[in-house]
């Protein structure tokens, strides 16, 4: 992913408003073999877009804090969708 895509990538995941908004874009940051990349490793892309949208009995640790997913999650969960 060159830094245009990354970027764009943060932009979009900051603009989700529900976990629901937030699986979407995690299933669109799909690598070709169906991962999204964290920080130091790769994650099943359906899975994690699983975890987010059960977010609410998770631990946080389940979402990668890359392109800010966790953190959007945790927003969303405590600012948003109450």
């Amino acid at each position: 992913m060159n830094d245009e895509e990354k970027l764009m990538a943060f932009e979009t995941v900051n603009a989700c408003r529900t976990l629901k908004e937030l699986s979407e874009v995690i299933l669109a940051l799909v690598d070709d073999d169906g991962n999204i990349h964290g920080r130091t490793r790769r994650f099943p892309a359906i899975n994690m877009a699983d975890n987010c949208i059960n977010f609410e009995n998770l631990p946080m640790e389940v979402l990668t804090r890359e392109f800010g997913i966790r953190q959007q999650a945790m927003m969303i969960q405590y600012y948003l969708e109450r």
